[in-house]
């Protein structure tokens, strides 16, 4: 292969790594907190919450996101569970 290929594809790549990562992130919150919670209630065992910390740049969006109804219906409407509080 010669230079110019190698840097076209290292770019695509790239790009597609910074689109991808974060998009699976956002997807990933809702089935992640919800089984989180839902294993906090049927254990008891509070430590299951430390998952939010991962989650955090979301959640302090707050309750009006798009992004805070999406988990809400997978805690709710998926797992049948609820948050703490």
């Amino acid at each position: 292969m010669n230079e110019t290929h190698q840097h076209t594809s290292s770019w695509q790549k790239w790009t597609v790594i910074a689109f991808a990562l974060p998009l699976l992130y956002v997807l990933s919150s809702g089935p992640v907190i919800g089984l989180t919670f839902s294993l906090r209630e049927s254990t008891g065992w509070d430590g299951f919450y430390q998952v939010m910390w991962l989650y955090y740049p979301i959640l302090i969006l707050g309750h009006e996101s798009p992004l805070f109804l999406y988990i809400e219906w997978w805690v709710v409407e998926v797992f049948h569970t609820v948050g703490p509080g």
